[in-house]
C-alpha cells in the first residue's frame, strides 16, 4: 500500500481499522462476505469435518418478522448438502443468550419453507457461537447443546430429540494446541503477522492493509456512522415529539387548573405527580 494513500485516510479511522478484529463482528462478516472457501476453512475446523462443501456465504444477512423485531445475522451459509449455516461472534454475554439462539433458529426457519412444503423439509441448522468469553464458564474449547426427551416416571434416560437443530457455543478465551485453540487466538488478535492460519491472515491483511481493502473498511465505517447519525437524529424526533405531546397535554390541565375546573389534587392524581411537582411545573410555564 502506497504512503500518499495511508496519507488520504482519517488517521484515527485507519487507527480504528488496525485494532480490529474477527471478534469484531462487523469486520468478521467482511472479512467472510461472499467467500465461500474461507467460511469452509471456519466450519470445518469449528464441526471438525473434513466432508463439508460451502456453496454459498452470506454476511449481514437481515431477516424481517411480519409480527415482531428483525434480526441480522452476521454469516448465513449453505453446504452442498441443504444444510444452513448460522455463525455469529458475540462480545457480550448478553447477546448470546439461549433465547438468541431461538430466535436465530426461527428466522431461518421462517424463510426456509415455501407454503405448500412439509414440516420435514426443513434444513439441518447449525447456530454457532463464538463468544469472546466462556460464556458457561468450563474452560473448554466449545459447548454442544443437547436436546433429550425426560420420561415421565422418573427414570434417567437419554432419548434424542431430534428436530435437526445443532446448537454450539465456542468458547473464545481457549488456548489450547490444537485446531480451535488456534482458531480462536486468531479471532482474538488485530495483527495478521500473529495469527496461525494462513487463510485468515492473507483476508485480515488484505482489509487492514491493501489499498482496496482498506477503502472498504473506510466505505464501511462512514456508511456505519451516517447509520447512527440518522438513527440519532430520528431518536431526537421521536422524542421531540413525544416532549411535545406531554407539554401539550400539561398545558391543558394547567388551564383547567387555573380556570377552576380541576383541582391540583386531582391533577396529581390524573397525571401520576406529586401536588408540589404541579406546582413547580406551573411556575415553570408561566415562567
Amino acid at each position: 500500500m502506497k504512503n500518499s494513500f495511508i496519507e488520504k485516510i482519517d488517521p484515527k479511522m485507519f487507527a480504528r481499522i488496525q485494532a480490529l478484529r474477527l471478534m469484531d463482528d462487523d469486520f468478521m462478516t467482511v472479512v467472510f462476505d461472499g467467500d465461500t472457501e474461507l467460511t469452509e476453512f471456519l466450519l470445518k475446523i469449528l464441526l471438525d469435518r473434513t466432508d463439508l462443501q460451502v456453496k454459498s456465504v452470506m454476511s449481514q444477512k437481515e431477516k424481517r418478522n411480519l409480527f415482531g423485531r428483525s434480526v441480522r445475522l452476521d454469516i448465513v451459509a449453505t453446504d452442498t448438502g441443504g444444510r444452513l449455516y448460522n455463525i455469529e461472534v458475540q462480545r457480550a454475554d448478553k447477546g448470546a443468550s439461549p433465547k438468541r439462539c431461538r430466535y436465530n433458529l426461527a428466522m431461518l426457519d421462517s424463510h426456509s419453507l415455501k407454503k405448500t412444503d412439509d414440516f420435514d423439509a426443513l434444513p439441518e441448522t447449525y447456530i454457532i457461537f463464538i463468544t469472546e468469553n466462556d460464556y458457561y464458564g468450563y474452560g473448554v474449547p466449545f459447548y454442544k447443546i443437547k436436546k433429550t426427551v425426560a420420561l415421565c416416571n422418573g427414570v434417567s434416560a437419554d432419548l434424542p430429540f431430534e428436530d435437526g437443530c445443532n446448537i454450539i457455543y465456542v468458547n473464545g478465551t481457549y488456548r489450547g494446541n490444537d485446531a480451535i485453540g488456534k482458531l480462536m487466538h486468531d479471532f482474538c488478535t488485530p495483527n495478521a503477522d500473529e495469527m496461525n492460519y494462513r487463510e485468515l491472515a492473507d483476508r485480515v491483511r488484505h482489509h487492514k492493509q491493501e489499498e482496496k481493502g482498506v477503502e472498504t473498511m473506510c466505505r464501511i465505517f462512514e456508511e456505519y456512522g451516517n447509520e447512527r447519525a440518522e438513527e440519532g437524529r430520528a431518536k431526537g424526533r421521536a422524542e421531540g415529539r413525544a416532549e411535545g405531546k406531554v407539554q401539550g397535554k400539561l398545558s391543558a390541565y394547567f388551564e383547567l387548573i387555573k380556570s377552576g375546573l380541576l383541582s391540583i389534587k386531582d391533577a396529581a392524581v390524573k397525571l401520576g405527580m406529586s401536588e408540589d411537582e404541579i406546582r413547580r411545573q406551573m411556575l415553570s410555564f408561566e415562567g
